[in-house]
């Protein structure tokens, strides 16, 4: 079996090498047998260690010809997974998720209104424009509504947020709250403000409409005081991403 350290150390020693050769999502790492020379290592370590990043989603490995040990690009969904993680074992609640949110995503706002391609400015537009027609179908409601957070997050161009944003979402989703009526419709509103004013390229006024739309969240005390207080359970949360993954792999 391979030592723990060892494994760890060869982890670290791949993920250099892939950013020294300047490798990209998609691009094969070598060949084992090539790895296992240039290293001194043996096969068993060189596995954990590939096995090490699979499971932080820097690398996948695939079977079959032409298959070997693939450079991957972490899913926000491993994120979501980890932070809830994190939240359940330090009592985080909705209110800590909304709170980071209403932190992170104005000054996304402001950066997707400077940075946003015509095509993710007419993306985010059909999105609000959707979420506005579906404020009396809850469930195509919450999809569309977290939908048009992610195309903001990828109009921002800034790769952090562009991970960070989706996992908060998924967190969001999986305590299981309901938006009434009336907010789905404010929100919807909200939202046709914040995708013309990213269209606009006003970066102060998509990050005002921001603001205002995730912070009118504290309504919704008056038709569940203890919401907000509701814990993050990580089970639930990788619950909700496990079904996200299978429904989008088309296996469901």
């Amino acid at each position: 079996m391979a030592q723990p350290k060892v494994a760890a150390e060869i982890a670290r020693r791949l993920m250099r090498e892939a950013a020294e050769r300047g490798l990209e999502p998609g691009d094969h790492m070598g060949a084992e047998s090539a790895l296992i020379e240039r290293y001194g290592v043996a096969r068993g370590s060189l596995r954990e260690a590939f096995r090490l990043l699979e499971a932080q989603g820097a690398v996948e490995l695939r079977r079959g010809a032409g298959g070997g040990a693939v450079l991957a690009r972490p899913r926000p969904t491993q994120l979501a997974s980890f932070l809830a993680m994190t939240l359940q074992t330090g009592g985080g609640t909705l209110r800590t998720v909304l709170e980071t949110r209403s932190t992170i995503e104005p000054a996304m706002a402001a950066l997707a209104a400077r940075r946003r391609t015509p095509e993710q400015a007419q993306a985010l537009i059909e999105c609000a424009e959707g979420l506005f027609d579906a404020r009396h179908d809850s469930a195509t409601f919450h999809a569309l509504n977290r939908r048009f957070h992610d195309l903001v997050a990828e109009a921002s161009g800034n790769l952090l947020i562009a991970a960070m944003l989706p996992a908060l979402s998924w967190m969001s989703e999986a305590i299981g709250w309901e938006l009434p009526p009336r907010v789905r419709k404010r929100i919807a509103t909200e939202k046709r403000g914040i995708a013309g004013a990213i269209d606009d390229g006003d970066s102060w006024g998509a990050s005002q409409r921001m603001s205002r739309m995730i912070m009118g969240y504290e309504d919704l005390t008056s038709v569940d005081s203890g919401l907000l207080e509701r814990p993050v359970a990580w089970a639930d949360v990788d619950e909700l991403l496990e079904k996200h993954l299978q429904e989008e792999s088309g296996s469901v």
